[in-house]
């Protein structure tokens, strides 16, 4: 089966998001090593799996080149579907070392009892009928069902929230670095949640999947300036007195 011009640019872009997401995730992770500080870790590893929603769709582009059709529906549900719980928890862990700590057992509580049902539903449907997960269309392009769209919008949407009080921590410093890495995160978050949604609940073609894949991989570039802010950045975003 050849591939259509859609696969190919879906592939690529997505391919791209998932290499820089990766770079950026292994980037902070890294200063937890140098640093000792666990919210490197957190904030790093959370980055990595933000971006799992994108692996299979490169991944089996990536197949597709040699086998024409790339994924079975259940490896790509699999691989697209199967940490993103562990995610949320990664990031809700990070996110309350600063906010709501007295907080913090009931709300990783909470969520790892929401994880855990959505792990076993979504396993049970796998194994049963993984076309009550969702439609693949070969190789690259996926339409899930209502239940894991619900699932992944709330994911998007506890990130985001969350990030956004976050970030509204960082805007109060008086520390000019500080402040805008707060910045950074605001767009980090805004784009992040623009680009999901589009890609998730619009038929995309050539255009737009463009535009969408930029928003996330933009968001990935600024999730790193605000918690790394490397000098280029400073040197971009900060006015030299």
């Amino acid at each position: 089966m050849s591939l259509e011009p859609f696969d190919i640019i879906s592939g690529i872009f997505s391919f791209i998001f998932v290499a820089i997401s990766l770079f950026v995730g292994l980037l902070i992770l890294s200063k937890y090593f140098k640093y000792k500080e666990k919210i490197y870790f957190l904030v790093g590893a959370t980055w990595i799996f933000i971006s799992e929603p994108w692996w299979p769709s490169s991944l089996s582009f990536l197949v597709s080149l040699s086998n024409g059709v790339g994924l079975t529906s259940s490896v790509y549900f699999l691989i697209g579907n199967i940490f993103v719980p562990l995610a949320i928890a990664l990031w809700l862990l990070a996110f309350t070392e600063f906010l709501f700590t007295e907080k913090r057992k009931l709300i990783l509580l909470i969520f790892t009892l929401v994880g855990i049902v959505f792990e076993i539903i979504f396993f049970s449907l796998l194994f049963l009928n993984p076309s009550l997960i969702g439609t693949l269309n070969p190789p690259v392009d996926v339409r899930y069902k209502a239940f894991i769209m619900i699932f992944l919008l709330v994911f998007v949407l506890i990130v985001v929230f969350t990030g956004l009080l976050f970030a509204r921590l960082s805007l109060k410093s008086d520390d000019p670095e500080v402040k805008l890495k707060g910045r950074l995160l605001i767009v980090a978050y805004a784009t992040f949640l623009v680009g999901a949604l589009l890609d998730s609940s619009i038929p995309l073609d050539e255009i737009s999947v463009v535009f969408t894949r930029l928003l996330l991989i933009v968001s990935a570039l600024f999730w790193y300036g605000g918690f790394i802010l490397p000098k280029w950045m400073r040197q971009l975003f900060l006015k030299q007195k």
